[in-house]
């Protein structure tokens, strides 16, 4: 009896457990088809009644989105392919879109789907009602004439399309950043509303545009915002549209409405030079990243600058020396800025190089860093690190002067001279070295190149010599040349790819 009874109870939990995985089994499928598939879209019409906004709960499944408006219902693939796209946004990823507004739409029906666009390409889509399509039609019905003109009233109210803020700026504060901007002159207090954006790409589209994360809203005639949320050295785009009603005129010209600033997370944990218990990296004391009592001195056709070694010099100590028409005082964000320009390096014992160079009206500033390895510090102090050496009043300007290359000097080995190199020569270095992935012979045959006038030429070289630092793990090095004003006029999108990438590195963060 009791035998049975065990078979028995053996039998049902058997049972039992085929049927709780089959359900399992059930629910990891339906799972799994649904990882794809956007959740609880929903449209709504806006107050003037022409213009929609589209909103959905992202998919699990990273990828472009793809927003599709058509006249009928979207419950079958073939009438997603061929219904409108409204556009590619990010989906799954910080900073992705899970909104958008279809704008200004003719009097008609219209219903919407939010896709993945890599399924679309696969043609294996799936469709959901009211998950990632809508069945409830949007009508926009024709909207009557109006016979009576506008008030004065109305046209001081109404927002021209040009109304754009200008002269936008960021500023640092401590470990903050201070966006400020000049208001527009026809802004009405407590009805002009500046919205301030930031994202990691220009704000010169409207694509782009939807892409950018809001920041705050602020009302006429307050035009400051202060940005507290940043945790990683990045390259950030601000821009500050201007709102009225029901119509919003957006960022899209750089320098007057958006603006570009390099943002350097660590700055602020530095102690100021001069601290003997400052440490500027783990492995080197302060002392021993920096070089102490830098001098200038006029000479024939330029200057010679001179310098005291740092503490605990070797072989693999690299000398630096740079060139500006500001003061190096302000540690890595000077040298992001694009208004420094390196002139070369020398390897220790050598301490003084000559440079050659045209007098110059205005002040001219030398500073020169330690590299070791892959670390090099920026943080200079005047008189020890870099000076200023006063203009003559003849000749070029100091800012133009910093962006003209030194002059040939081939009698001295430690002259940071020009040369006249052909593209020819180029290409064949970088086919004998780069594209055999010998990067530090890359890079010290391309440090010729720097030095030439052709600026087509030299912006070349120094992508190249970015990307060979970057294939080497030297982040902070590439970042360097990937900044500079030619690098960026060589190749400005790929320049910008990888500027992104070596902040991700730096930081820590995601591409």
């Amino acid at each position: 009896m009791k035998t049975r009874a065990r078979i028995l109870f053996l039998f049902c939990l058997f049972a039992l457990t085929g049927i709780a995985d089959a359900q399992q089994q059930e629910v990891l499928r339906a799972d799994t088809e649904m990882y794809g598939v956007a959740g609880s879209i929903n449209v709504e019409i806006l107050k003037d009644g022409k213009s929609v906004r589209i909103i959905w709960e992202p998919p699990r499944e990273t990828g472009e989105i793809i927003v599709a408006r058509s006249p009928s219902v979207i419950d079958v693939p073939e009438k997603c392919y061929i219904a409108d796209s409204l556009g590619k946004f990010p989906s799954g990823i910080a900073n992705g879109v899970n909104q958008i507004y279809d704008y200004n739409l003719r009097p008609g029906t219209y219903y919407y789907a939010v896709v993945l666009s890599h399924h679309v390409r696969k043609k294996d889509l799936k469709l959901v009602a009211n998950r990632n399509f809508t069945t409830i039609p949007i009508v926009i019905e024709q909207t009557k004439d109006n016979s009576n003109p506008p008030t004065e009233d109305d046209k001081r109210k109404s927002l021209a399309d040009d109304a754009r803020v200008t002269d936008i700026s960021v500023k640092r504060e401590g470990k903050y950043l201070r966006v400020s901007w000049e208001p527009i002159r026809a802004g009405l207090s407590g009805e002009t509303i500046y919205t301030v954006y930031r994202s990691a790409e220009p704000l010169s589209s409207l694509s782009l545009m939807r892409k950018a994360e809001k920041l705050a809203e602020v009302s006429h005639p307050e035009n400051t915002f202060l940005d507290q949320d940043l945790h990683k050295s990045q390259t950030l785009y601000y821009g500050v549209s201007v709102k009225q009603g029901l119509k919003e005129v957006i960022p899209l010209i750089q320098n007057q409405s958006f603006v570009r600033q390099f943002y350097v997370y660590d700055q602020d944990k530095r102690k100021p030079p001069g601290q003997d218990d400052s440490v500027t990296r783990p492995d080197y004391s302060f002392d021993e990243m920096h070089v102490k009592d830098l001098n200038a001195a006029t000479v024939d056709g330029g200057f010679r600058l001179d310098w005291k070694a740092p503490e605990n010099p070797d072989e693999n100590t690299i000398y630096s020396v740079y060139q500006a028409a500001k003061p190096l005082s302000g540690g890595l964000a000077t040298f992001l800025g694009g208004n420094v320009r390196k002139l070369g390096e020398v390897s220790h014992p050598e301490t003084s190089v000559m440079v050659r160079m045209k007098p110059s009206k205005s002040t001219v500033y030398f500073g020169v860093t330690v590299k070791r390895g892959d670390k090099e510090d920026f943080t200079l102090s005047q008189d020890s690190s870099y000076v200023a050496v006063a203009g003559s009043g003849e000749g070029q300007t100091a800012e133009q002067e910093a962006n003209k290359e030194p002059t040939s000097d081939n009698g001295n080995k430690n002259s940071l001279a020009g040369n006249s190199l052909s593209d020819e020569e180029l290409n064949r270095i970088l086919k004998a070295t780069y594209w055999k992935k010998d990067f530090s012979e890359a890079i010290r045959q391309l440090a010729a190149y720097e030095q030439v006038e052709n600026p087509d030429l030299r912006g070349k070289a120094k992508f190249f010599v970015g990307l060979s630092y970057y294939n080497s793990g030297e982040y902070r090095r590439a970042l360097q040349y990937f900044v500079q004003k030619e690098v960026k006029s060589y190749n400005p999108d790929r320049t910008e790819f990888w500027t992104k990438h070596c902040l991700a590195k730096i930081g820590g963060g995601r591409h």
